[in-house]
């Protein structure tokens, strides 16, 4: 049986995405290269849209964040307290 699509990224570890939503539940580092990622804050409004223009980027996604990434790699780490 194979993982859910986004656990290995969630772990850390770079994924590869097609496409998926991940709900930020802490704090985090993301890693991100590939096609898109849309970066919302908690209230739904645009943070930041990511591209293929921007290369091999890392942000700061804060609890309650949505990033909708399509056709990318993709990789999440736990900020330090």
């Amino acid at each position: 049986m194979s993982a859910k699509v986004g656990t290995k990224a969630l772990g850390g570890d770079w994924e590869q995405i097609g496409a998926q939503y991940f709900d930020i539940a802490e704090d985090m580092t993301m890693e991100f290269q590939g096609q898109s990622c849309n970066i919302l804050n908690s209230e739904g409004a645009l943070v930041e849209k990511l591209g293929v223009e921007h290369g091999r980027v890392t942000r700061d996604v804060l609890i309650g964040y949505q990033c909708y990434v399509i056709r990318a790699w993709v990789k999440f780490e736990k900020k330090s307290s």
